[in-house]
């Protein structure tokens, strides 16, 4: 009996027998760097079929910036594909990708995806604060009148960003808002463009409790913080030592007791349980895909089903996986200095990974199966 041989046993998970025809998309909005005051972005359909590059499409340009202040943007906050067509922006934007138009250029906060409709929380200092719902299927957006609609868990606390430290602040329905944190920390410093510090992430455990990333004035610690609302009561339950990013610290939920921190190149596993913060060496895998955090000259080490099968320069915001295939923004560093080589695409019907030319990539929006 002859032996299995890795790209064999690589190639099975993968591609099953008679399989053909498989098209994917992957969706990059690039920045057009003549045009600063506007941000224009340009956004591309990368095509693919069985692995292989087929072409590309334009499908849209966008304003990132009116009046000086930001409008559509698919660089800020986590990008969301759904029903493999509708791209909604991290601030609330929808795009709807096979019509190639704007559905919605407002800004507001995605809670969640469900059947025809996206449900966002606005909590905005002119507009106020309130639910809205887009239908996809009518084509129309409102404000949910509905007083005792609250789709997620949580209370009405904000930060409280006009002076440093910040504070934490309690509104609650028919009461003057209440000081609830009085020291929350200094926020994420020198993310983006300007002088913007966006609010710190915070993460609701139950309707009484939530979590919050508490920097240091110099970034370079944090603290995890749980607060119960209704005690005022603040613990911090883990520190970490950081260094200071440029992109937006987020947290996601990795099951009922575990949260991942992104922040920059590095993921941090928070345990309720044990009450720690811990570096993580590399990332989940995701359809088989995983990539180690640490860098050395050649680059950074990317495996599939626990398999090395790769090693370069990139930045782990700008990595996507598909089903069956993963993309990559390739960068060559000289000394502290980055430029992209476009990008690199793994051909899972090849085994191995594969060049496309692309230039002033903006960010990674993600894979569409056509």
């Amino acid at each position: 009996m002859k032996k299995l041989t890795l790209a064999f046993i690589l190639a099975l998970p993968l591609f099953g027998f008679g399989q053909t025809n498989v098209k994917q998309s992957l969706y990059v909005s690039h920045v057009e760097s003549s045009i600063k005051t506007a941000f224009k972005q340009r956004i591309f359909a990368y095509n693919f079929l069985n692995g292989s590059y087929v072409g590309r499409e334009e499908i849209i340009s966008v304003d990132g910036k009116r009046e000086a202040k930001d409008y559509i943007r698919t660089d800020r906050g986590i990008n969301t594909l759904y029903q493999n067509r509708y791209l909604i922006t991290g601030l609330g934007n929808i795009i709807d990708l096979k019509d190639k138009k704007v559905l919605f250029d407002g800004k507001a906060g995605l809670i969640k995806c469900s059947n025809d409709s996206a449900i966002f929380f606005t909590n905005d200092v002119f507009k106020g604060k309130f639910y809205s719902v887009y239908n996809f299927k009518t084509k129309t957006y409102g404000e949910v009148k509905d007083l005792l609609f609250n789709p997620k868990f949580g209370r009405d606390v904000e930060f409280d960003k006009s002076n440093s430290p910040f504070k934490i602040n309690y509104y609650q329905q028919g009461k003057p808002k209440a000081l609830l944190i009085a020291d929350a920390g200094f926020g994420q410093s020198g993310t983006k463009e300007g002088n913007f510090i966006p609010d710190p992430p915070l993460y609701w455990l139950d309707n009484d409790n939530f979590l919050y990333l508490n920097f240091n004035k110099e970034n370079t610690e944090l603290s995890v913080v749980k607060v119960n609302v209704d005690s005022k009561k603040a613990n911090i339950i883990a520190k970490q030592t950081i260094t200071k990013e440029k992109s937006e610290a987020f947290l996601v939920k990795k099951s009922a007791d575990q949260l991942i921190l992104v922040l920059g190149n590095n993921h941090y596993l928070i345990d309720l349980k044990s009450q720690t913060i811990s570096t993580l060496e590399s990332s989940f895998p995701e359809n088989g895909f995983s990539y180690e955090f640490k860098t050395d000259q050649k680059g950074r080490v990317i495996k599939l089903n626990g398999k090395e099968i790769g090693k370069f320069h990139f930045e782990t915001k700008n990595f996507t996986v598909g089903d069956n295939i993963a993309a990559f923004v390739k960068e060559m560093r000289i000394g502290a200095e980055t430029y992209q080589q476009g990008l690199m695409v793994w051909n899972a019907s090849k085994l191995k990974w594969e060049a496309v030319d692309a230039d002033e990539v903006l960010t990674l929006i993600g894979w569409v199966n056509n």
